[in-house]
């Protein structure tokens, strides 16, 4: 039987539905702030953003807020979102939503149908690392914005056949091309440094003219030998590749990947 609680937030997710299709002349919305932390500008710039990735693609690309979780678990709580858009929205089963609750600072990333394929596990992750410092700051719209940006960039790459995942170069050195270019250049000038000071130290060297000059006074007292080095070969055994490499999505029996945490 259904409970209290499941038909409450059944019922104010479809009200929100119901109020944003009315107050937007049923044109298909894609954020729904039910907890009130963006602004009617900040909704509208959102929301033509995840429309318009949506439509490129043909993956959609959701936003959620609630005022808290009314005792569910944030993964529980997207997932009803999703039945939610797809029952009454006919939003489709390939999609990605992210859904905020307020009060407990809980957040889950859904993904589901084509939405698993661009959004590994590893994926979200970097997703959640891009927008959580600008949640951690309450800074909502940016953080958003980085989401939507995100989707974009993800979806981009799945669709030219080579989902964002672990080996996947653009994170490691396109998203970070900008810490290579400064370590190049302060690489650059400890150098410049280090061979400034040992050309000034050479200033002080003269050029011996006698051939006493060139000779050790050693005092040899006694011989000895000592073992110095010896050659060891080795040779290098790469580790054998195997279809459980780290990367891929792990998909729930309800066909939905997750990514949770707090904010």
């Amino acid at each position: 039987m259904m409970t209290k609680k499941l038909i409450s937030i059944l019922f104010a997710i479809i009200l929100v539905l119901g109020m944003s299709t009315a107050a937007f002349a049923e044109e298909q919305r894609f954020v729904f702030d039910e907890a009130s932390i963006l602004t009617y500008d900040e909704i509208e710039e959102l929301n033509a953003r995840a429309k318009e990735i949506t439509e490129k693609y043909g993956c959609g690309v959701y936003l959620v807020t609630f005022e808290n979780l009314q005792g569910y678990e944030p993964w529980e709580l997207n997932e009803m979102v999703y039945a939610e858009l797809t029952e009454y929205y006919n939003s489709g089963e390939d999609v990605v939503i992210l859904m905020l609750a307020m009060e407990e600072r809980q957040y889950d990333i859904l993904a589901h149908g084509y939405g698993n394929t661009a959004f590994t596990d590893y994926g979200k992750d970097v997703m959640a690392e891009r927008f959580l410092d600008d949640f951690a700051d309450d800074d909502w719209y940016w953080g958003f914005s980085d989401y939507l940006d995100t989707c974009d960039e993800f979806l981009g790459m799945a669709a030219s056949g080579e989902p964002f995942d672990v080996h996947s170069e653009g994170d490691s050195f396109g998203g970070n091309l900008f810490g290579v270019l400064i370590a190049v250049i302060v690489s650059c000038a400890i150098a410049l440094v280090v061979c400034l000071i040992f050309k000034a130290q050479m200033k002080t060297a003269r050029l011996a003219t006698e051939a006493h000059d060139y000779q050790k006074q050693l005092n040899l007292t006694g011989q000895y030998d000592r073992f110095s080095h010896r050659d060891i070969r080795r040779v290098y055994n790469p580790p054998q590749d195997n279809d459980n490499n780290g990367g891929g999505t792990t998909v729930n029996a309800g066909g939905f990947s997750h990514k949770s945490g707090g904010f």
